[in-house]
């Protein structure tokens, strides 16, 4: 893991998702309009506004997980990319009816945290 904590503003979130409710067929989508900020800092990382459970499991990689008794969960994963200016973010709901489904997203690196 990263020695020193790594803090990324991200936003423009562009690309396809699937929901049951839809016959989980393939669609363009996105999160434009919000903002993300990806803190990677070992057992203290976390995505904000997110109130999963998030761990570093690589150097520039996020694991979030929201998981219930119940079988309900959603799964992402925040990977960085500094050197291109880009964030890969992939979600899977399961447990939520017509939700079911996943998220491929690819967002910008709009800027560092302070």
């Amino acid at each position: 893991m990263n020695a020193a904590a790594e803090c990324y503003a991200i936003g423009n979130l562009e690309g396809q998702s699937t929901r049951a409710g839809f016959e989980f067929e393939i669609s363009e989508d996105g999160i434009s309009e919000q903002k993300f900020i990806v803190e990677l800092n070992g057992p203290e990382s976390k995505v904000t506004p997110n109130d999963m459970s998030c761990n570093q499991v690589g150097a520039l990689t996020l694991l979030c997980v929201d998981a219930a008794e119940n079988g309900k969960s959603v799964i992402e994963t925040w990977s960085v990319f500094p050197e291109r200016k880009k964030l890969v973010h992939i979600k899977s709901i399961n447990g939520l009816g017509a939700f079911n489904g996943g998220n491929l997203f690819v967002g910008k690196i709009i800027g560092c945290c302070d």
